[in-house]
């Protein structure tokens, strides 16, 4: 809350009370319209005059203001204030679907078919009206609190019949959500945003992008290229998201067939739904060394500037270079490890929907993958997690585990060797752990060498150590979630999704975020810690980590 006397007043009329969020486009302030008694949304875009930013800003208003749609984010006022222009919207107070994910994990197929309809009828009115959207992705979308959904953020959205919101070489939207016909520079029409509607449904229902991969680069490279990844717990919405991933606009699936499908997935076995789809099949796409080099191109515009591209662009694509980003599509990086109980080198290793079984020899100098990547369904006791985020064993108990997904944790117990597996307590909220406030998931454990019963907890950019009683009955905050940035091992990372201790060595342990690993040592106690080999790519575990059998081959 704005102190009262700092609280500015825009236009005579709109009085700024709270900044709602920051982002590329510009700062959403809550305000309350004076003249109307009411409370709106304001967006402060920081440009005026004639320049670029006031006709972007007129045409995200304009394309807005002409669709009235129950799923479609209300426009009310347009008003240019100082030297900046103000767009005042419909308030929704509560949260982006990237926000719900963040606290409750992946959605149910059912929930996000129903979510599905709704953004597929915001968007038909977008695309009857002559627009289109550009930047589908869950943080615009926003949650109601009937659960209804609505299509916000048009910040880059394109009149059809108008001129395009980005400048000549500059590419706008989310990496993973971008339509490949846009990364070729051909025409983006509807299909496109469907495009960006697939990938959209598929991190709601599985908590990961289908294109994930370790660098911007890479991440082009799958958009452009590669098949998508979509994990077995999309169930019955695979198909559909499959056809509406098509590398081709043309044989993309259509809105019509999107409906007609998802309103099936409710009344249809998962096994029926390839027949009610008209999806075509998924050719193989040629991968063109020089359209290879435009996706590192563009990944280099976004992240380094104008000399660097030129720099770039200049330079043919070395063989490695072009290797190594297809070599990176096959790594699957793992979400959380679980050790197997009776056996100190033998893990379990998630990532998304999926484990896998694998043996590390004592020092980490051989690596081997046990079995192959597995549906999670096959874990009894891990039945309503879609993904594991993170496992803390239970102090007193080497045969039982705390298993974290969002923001739900459940008690688990694995039989020696781990043929079979009980679910202890069902799912329950994460406020449950008073050494978690503050945190709204859990990435990452670490156990603090000297102790057995403390830990490190990770959580996006902050961490904090935390102590459980024997049989988990009492927890404590040792210390408040800290940044990163203490830690000198962790010096190039800015998370950390998974930690698997190294066997013959209970101060050493491999640390992993997104397609990189390092090797830390932490002295007893954790007053000191060191990198013992700086960050790597995922590339170097060859038996553990593929990122599945078919992309493989």
């Amino acid at each position: 809350m704005i102190p009262s006397e700092k609280r500015r007043l825009v236009a005579d009329r709109y009085l700024l009370t709270d900044l709602v969020g920051r982002g590329g486009m510009g700062a959403v302030w809550r305000a309350t319209d004076q003249l109307l008694q009411r409370t709106v949304a304001v967006k402060e875009l920081p440009f005026g005059g004639d320049g670029e930013g006031s006709r972007r800003a007129l045409r995200e208003a304009r394309t807005i203001a002409r669709v009235s749609h129950p799923h479609v984010i209300d426009i009310y006022d347009l008003v240019e204030y100082g030297d900046r222009l103000w767009i005042v919207m419909e308030l929704v107070e509560g949260p982006s679907l990237s926000r719900h994910l963040d606290s409750v994990g992946p959605l149910s197929p059912s929930r996000v078919a129903e979510i599905g309809l709704q953004l597929l009828d915001a968007l038909g009115a977008v695309h009857a009206a002559g627009a289109l959207h550009r930047d589908v992705k869950p943080a615009n979308v926003l949650l109601r609190g009937d659960g209804s959904v609505v299509l916000s953020d048009f910040g880059i959205a394109a009149l059809a019949d108008g001129e395009s919101l980005t400048n000549t070489g500059e590419l706008m939207g989310s990496l993973d959500y971008i339509a490949p016909e846009r990364l070729h520079g051909k025409p983006a029409g509807p299909p496109s945003d469907l495009f960006s509607l697939g990938a959209t449904l598929c991190v709601l229902v599985s908590g990961r992008s289908p294109f994930a991969q370790p660098s911007p680069a890479a991440v082009l490279h799958a958009v452009a290229y590669d098949e998508p990844d979509i994990p077995d717990c999309a169930g019955p919405l695979g198909t559909l998201i499959e056809g509406l991933l098509h590398k081709d606009p043309t044989k993309r699936l259509s809105a019509a067939d999107t409906v007609d499908a998802l309103r099936s997935i409710g009344t249809q076995e998962p096994g029926t739904l390839k027949q009610t789809l008209r999806a075509p099949t998924l050719p193989p796409q040629p991968r063109s060394r020089r359209l290879l080099w435009v996706a590192v191109s563009l990944a280099a515009v976004l992240l380094a500037g104008g000399a660097a591209t030129a720099f770039l662009m200049n330079r043919p694509p070395t063989q490695h270079a072009a290797s190594a980003a297809t070599h990176a599509t096959r790594q699957m990086p793992p979400d959380a490890v679980m050790q197997v109980p009776d056996n100190r080198n033998q893990y379990w290793v998630f990532s998304g929907g999926r484990y896998a079984q694998v043996e590390i020899a004592d020092g980490g100098h051989a690596d081997k993958q046990v079995t192959k990547l597995r549906s999670l369904s096959d874990w009894s006791s891990l039945s309503g997690f879609s993904r594991i985020d993170a496992v803390m064993q239970v102090p007193d108990n080497r045969n039982q585990y705390w298993v974290f997904s969002g923001g739900r944790y459940a008690q688990v117990e694995i039989a020696d060797g781990g043929h079979a597996d009980k679910q202890v307590t069902k799912l329950r909220s994460l406020s449950d752990w008073s050494s978690l406030s503050g945190f709204s998931r859990i990435d990452a454990v670490m156990q603090v060498p000297d102790n057995r019963n403390q830990y490190w907890v990770f959580s996006g950019g902050r961490y904090a150590q935390v102590e459980i009683a024997d049989g988990g009955h009492a927890d404590t905050q040792v210390t408040k979630p800290h940044p990163l940035s203490d830690w000198s091992s962790l010096s190039g990372f800015s998370r950390i999704d998974a930690v698997m201790q190294v066997p013959d060595n209970r101060n050493q342990y491999w640390v992993f975020s997104g397609g990189r690993y390092a090797q830390v040592e932490i002295a007893d106690g954790g007053h000191t810690d060191t990198q013992v080999t700086k960050p790597r790519p995922l590339s170097d575990w060859k038996g553990s980590f593929p990122r599945s059998e078919e992309s493989a081959r």
